[in-house]
């Protein structure tokens, strides 16, 4: 999916997503400032008991009025309609929705097929942009911030605070993980793996975002998804390169990882045709797994600047 957006905000958001193989800290910090336009979905049920900016369904003292009733022994004085009070001659009690904190894990992906691009940037390094846009999106909202950062070979663990300084630290790991892409290691960590720590490290209540290719999104991950998606808001955020849905047209293609260069040959039609359908085949895959679990899934196209696909899927509502 292109952007359409008019080409003075293309121009200005094309300084804070540079077309590039490899992240830039500074960059992932300066998205800071574009994340103040985002605005995360406020979700109708909440399980976590902290104080925070999300609308619980537990009833308290909270800023939203959600009914009136009859007073009952018990109820904080201070509460008392005295205008509905006065004209029923019975006590009313306002009770309100009381707001609460929805910690936010992300996790993302930094593998070695990740590290791909054939228009723009490379599904590593936005995959890493919007980490940084939900973290500070997040953090200004008010919410604890954590992250999961999945390399080829092991992962950075950040539970949930509510400082900045935890957000830089985030991107950092980030950064140092994308960079170390460059040595093109085998793949030993799966997503299964992560997955699983997640499912017992997550406390209840929690927006979790993951964000990768999905390419080893395995059948048997179904029930672990199924496990977080009980009691956390999952939020699937699936990044691409237009090069893997359809083969490009016969002929010799230049190819870099950023600093070999090479070529490819594609003048073989059938293997053309097979690759489509196989991608089709595993793309709607993943398509039915998240639907048959009611998990928000929203395709990101590394060819793209991805801040409306990515706006898109924050504010979506969903249930938790």
């Amino acid at each position: 999916m292109k952007n359409s957006q008019p080409l003075d905000a293309q121009h200005y958001l094309q300084g804070f997503f540079p077309a590039s193989a490899f992240t830039n800290e500074h960059q992932l910090t300066q998205l800071r400032l574009l994340a103040k336009r985002l605005r995360l979905a406020s979700l109708p049920q909440l399980h976590g008991l902290l104080s925070g900016n999300h609308m619980s369904r537990q009833k308290g003292r909270g800023l939203d009025l959600d009914q009136l009733r009859i007073y009952q022994p018990g109820d904080d004085i201070r509460s008392i309609d005295w205008r509905v009070t006065a004209r029923t001659q019975k006590p009313h009690t306002r009770i309100y929705k009381e707001e609460r904190e929805r910690p936010v894990m992300i996790l993302c992906d930094q593998r070695s097929p990740m590290f791909f691009g054939s228009e723009r940037s490379f599904k590593s390094v936005v995959a890493a942009q919007c980490a940084a846009l939900i973290a500070w999106a997040a953090f200004d909202h008010g919410d604890r911030v954590g992250a999961v950062v999945l390399g080829d070979n092991n992962e950075a663990d950040f539970r949930p605070k509510q400082r900045s300084s935890h957000i830089l630290n985030i991107l950092k790991s980030i950064n140092l993980f994308n960079h170390q892409l460059e040595n093109q290691q085998p793949v030993k960590r799966s997503l299964s793996q992560s997955l699983s720590n997640l499912k017992q490290s997550l406390k209840p209540g929690t927006t979790l975002y993951i964000i990768s290719d999905f390419y080893d999104l395995s059948e048997q991950d179904k029930a672990t998804l199924f496990s977080l998606k009980r009691h956390n808001h999952i939020v699937a955020l699936q990044v691409f390169d237009p090069l893997e849905r359809v083969a490009p047209p016969t002929g010799n293609y230049a190819v870099t990882d950023g600093n070999q260069h090479g070529f490819l040959d594609t003048h073989d039609q059938s293997s053309q045709h097979a690759y489509e359908d196989a991608v089709s085949t595993w793309q709607q895959g993943i398509k039915n797994t998240f639907r048959s679990l009611a998990i928000n899934h929203q395709q990101i196209s590394a060819g793209d600047i991805p801040f409306a696909a990515l706006k898109l899927a924050l504010e979506q509502r969903g249930a938790a």
